[in-house]
């Protein structure tokens, strides 16, 4: 008997800098995977859930860091107001 499983991710970004930070990342872990430009999408076959779980901790926290609104976000004052350049 044969028995395979197949745990495939497919993880689609909003900003190419996430995308790159992503792709560059799997491949420092040694993770295949393909890449659709036109949508930002990359694909990736994972050996175990804690693998995937991990990839997608991490996908998440790259398009949290290419969010140009993040960054609008941090330069809040401490009561919550945007801070204004005269």
């Amino acid at each position: 008997m044969l028995a395979e499983k197949n745990l495939t991710g497919k993880f689609k970004f909003e900003f190419s800098e996430a995308v790159k930070s992503f792709s560059q990342w799997l491949v420092s872990i040694g993770q295949d995977f393909s890449y659709k430009e036109k949508d930002y999408t990359i694909t990736a076959k994972f050996e175990c859930d804690e693998d995937y779980y991990n990839a997608e901790a991490k996908a998440l926290e790259l398009e949290d860091k290419a969010n140009p609104q993040m960054s609008f976000d941090l330069e809040e004052d401490n009561n919550g107001t945007p801070s204004v350049s005269e």
